[in-house]
C-alpha cells in the first residue's frame, strides 16, 4: 500500500468510516443501535413505537384529503366507530363514503345508507367537496397483526399501521401467490411471480387497497420491516400539461410490456393516454416494461360523466416527448371492467394522420372478409359504403361521427358473389370544430371465392 495502511474499508491511506457513519456504505445507526436499521422514534419518544405509549394508549392522527374521491383506511378507532363519529372533523365537507358493497351518504344533518360503522379491516372511498384534513383524536391504535379473511376476487382492505412496508415484504410468503394484483388510488401493482411491477410499490398507513385474490385465504400483514420514512417514487394519478383527469371510485389498469411507434420502441418519459371515446380517462409516463396505464370509470358524478363503463372500448394514444408527435395504438384493447388488471404484450402505434388517409383494404383481393382502415386529422362525420359495378349500394359499413385518429371497419362479403366492388369513404368535416371540408375517397375491392 505504498508504505501506507489500508483502513477498515480497504482504502489505501484512508481514514475509515465517514463522519457519523457506521459502515463503509455510509449507513448510520437507527435509534435501536442497528447499523443501517430503519427503526425511528415515535411521537412519544419510543424507538420503533406506534405512539401508543403516551396519551393513555391512544393516538391522534390526521389524513390529508384532496377534493373528490380518496381511497383511505384508518389505523386508529374511536369507541364509537360510526361513520358520523369517525368523520366528525370533516362533517359538511364529506359527502359520501363507499366501502365494499356498502355506502353512506350525508344528507345535510346525518349519514344514511347501508354503511353505518367503519371497520379497521376495510378500506373506504371518502368523497369530499374540497381539500381538507380528516383528524381523529384519542383513537385506539389498530393491532398491526390483525387478521384478514379474503374472498376470491376484489377485496377492499386497509393497512392497519402508521408506517410503510414494500409489497413483497408486507405480504407473507406463503400467501403472496394468492394475490394477483393490488389497486390503490390511481396506482396498481401486478404480481409477476418473482416480484411486483407497477406504480404501486408499498403499503402505507392511511391508504386503502383493492386486493385481487385468485382464491379465498386468511392472512396478517408482516410489518417487521415497516418504516416511518415515506418511500420515494410513488406516482399516483397523473396527466400531461393542460390535461385533467378526475380520480374516480371506478378504475382499471392496463399493464403494457412495450409499445412500438412506427416500429421504434417507446422512450421513457413519453406519455400514454387512455381514452373512452373522446374522453381522456387516464395517463401515465412510460417508465419501462409493464408500465401500468390507468383508465378511470364513470362513478355517477358530473366530473366523470363520459368515463368508462363495463364493456367500454378503450383506446390508447402516445405523446412523444421529444418531438411532440401523437401516435395511436392500432391493436385491439380489452374492454374496460372496474377493478380489473389487464396484461398486454407488445403493441404497435401509428402516427396520427395530418389528413384523411384511406389505408388499402387488407387483404385485397379477399375471401370473404377484408379490413378497411381510415384515418382522420379532425373529428368528422364519416360514411363508409360498398357499391357494385352497376353503382348499386351493397352495404353501409359505417355512418356516424368519428374522432381524430385511425378507425377500422370489416366487410364480410360471404353473402355476395365474386367480382369487382367499389369502396367509398365520404367525409363531412364538422363546422363547429373549425373543419367544414367535404371529401370522397374511392377504392376498388376484388372478392375472389
Amino acid at each position: 500500500c505504498d508504505g501506507n495502511v489500508e483502513d477498515e474499508c480497504g482504502e489505501c491511506g484512508g481514514d475509515g468510516f465517514d463522519e457519523g457513519a457506521c459502515d463503509c456504505e455510509g449507513n448510520v445507526e437507527d435509534c435501536a443501535g442497528v447499523c443501517g436499521g430503519s427503526a425511528v422514534e415515535d411521537e412519544c419518544g419510543e424507538c420503533g413505537g406506534d405512539g401508543s405509549s403516551c396519551g393513555g394508549g391512544t393516538i391522534d392522527y390526521c389524513l390529508d384529503l384532496h377534493s373528490g374521491a380518496n381511497l383511505i383506511s384508518l389505523y386508529g378507532f374511536l369507541e364509537d366507530a360510526t361513520v358520523g363519529s369517525m368523520l366528525s372533523s370533516i362533517e359538511g365537507i364529506a359527502t359520501g363514503v363507499i366501502g365494499e358493497g356498502v355506502a353512506a351518504n350525508y344528507s345535510g344533518d346525518s349519514w344514511q345508507g347501508s354503511l353505518s360503522t367503519m371497520s379497521p379491516l376495510s378500506g373506504y372511498w371518502v368523497i369530499v367537496s374540497q381539500g381538507c384534513s380528516l383528524c381523529i383524536s384519542g383513537a385506539t391504535p389498530t393491532d398491526p397483526a390483525i387478521g384478514y379473511s379474503l374472498h376470491s376476487g376484489a377485496n377492499l382492505v386497509s393497512f392497519p399501521a402508521d408506517g410503510l412496508v414494500d409489497l413483497g415484504s408486507g405480504l407473507p410468503d406463503d400467501i403472496e401467490s394468492y394475490v394477483s394484483g393490488i389497486i390503490g388510488e390511481g396506482v396498481a401493482a401486478n404480481n409477476v411471480g418473482d416480484g411486483w411491477q407497477g406504480s404501486l410499490t408499498a403499503f402505507e398507513g392511511g391508504m386503502g387497497y383493492w386486493m385481487i385474490a385468485n382464491q379465498g385465504f386468511s392472512f396478517a400483514y408482516d410489518v417487521s420491516s415497516m418504516s416511518r420514512i415515506k418511500f420515494e417514487g410513488e406516482i399516483g394519478l397523473t396527466a400531461p400539461d393542460n390535461k385533467e383527469i378526475y380520480q374516480s371510485t371506478q378504475q382499471a389498469f392496463y399493464f403494457i410490456e412495450n409499445i412500438y411507434l412506427d416500429g421504434i420502441p417507446i422512450s421513457n418519459g413519453d406519455w400514454i393516454l387512455s381514452y373512452n371515446g373522446k374522453n381522456l380517462v387516464g395517463a401515465r409516463q412510460w417508465n419501462g416494461s409493464y408500465t401500468d396505464i390507468p383508465a378511470m370509470g364513470d362513478d355517477g358524478i358530473l366530473e366523470t360523466s363520459g368515463y368508462s363503463k363495463n364493456g367500454s372500448q378503450i383506446t390508447f394514444k402516445v405523446q412523444n416527448e421529444s418531438n411532440g408527435k401523437i401516435y395511436q395504438v392500432v391493436d385491439a384493447i380489452p374492454a374496460w371492467k372496474n377493478n380489473e388488471i389487464f396484461n398486454l404484450g407488445h403493441l404497435s402505434a401509428t402516427e396520427m394522420p395530418d389528413k384523411l388517409l384511406l389505408v388499402s383494404a387488407y387483404p385485397n383481393p379477399f375471401n370473404p372478409v377484408t379490413n378497411i382502415t381510415f384515418g382522420l386529422e379532425n373529428d368528422a362525420l364519416v360514411s363508409v359504403k360498398v357499391f357494385d359495378v352497376n353503382g348499386r349500394e351493397i352495404i353501409n359499413l359505417a355512418n356516424g361521427v368519428y374522432s381524430a385518429g385511425y378507425h377500422m371497419v370489416d366487410w364480410n362479403a360471404d353473402a355476395h358473389s365474386s367480382g369487382l366492388y367499389f369502396l367509398t369513404v365520404n367525409v363531412e368535416g364538422i363546422a363547429s370544430a373549425g373543419n367544414g371540408s367535404h371529401s370522397i375517397y374511392t377504392q376498388k375491392l376484388m372478392l375472389l371465392k
